[in-house]
């Protein structure tokens, strides 16, 4: 799994310069496939979430974030449970439905 994140170019992935942080993604992912507990865990999904696949506070979702789903499903397979859950909640922010307008009448 880290061979698959380091052969992945973060860098070549397109995102708002002042927002996407393409080595955030790479160091987060290494770190949460790495992660032993939850404070690790909670670590590398600061890293993430702070401008490496989304932008938490400002709910920008990333085009990396589209790479990185494999490897945050392959992490919550095969990671500890707090790396699963951290996986499992990333992926959360940008695999939701989209919101549609209902009408009344």
């Amino acid at each position: 799994m880290l061979d698959a994140i380091d052969a992945m170019g973060w860098g070549a992935i397109p995102g708002r310069p002042d927002r996407y942080e393409p080595a955030r993604a790479a160091r987060g992912l290494r770190a949460l496939a790495d992660a032993a507990n939850l404070i690790e865990a909670a670590e590398a999904g600061s890293l993430l979430g702070g401008g490496g696949i989304v932008h938490g506070h400002r709910a920008s979702v990333f085009p990396a974030a589209a790479v990185a789903t494999p490897l945050l499903l392959d992490i919550a397979q095969q990671g500890h449970p707090a790396a699963r859950d951290t996986a499992l909640g990333l992926s959360m922010r940008f695999c939701r439905p989209i919101p549609t307008l209902s009408t009344r009448g």
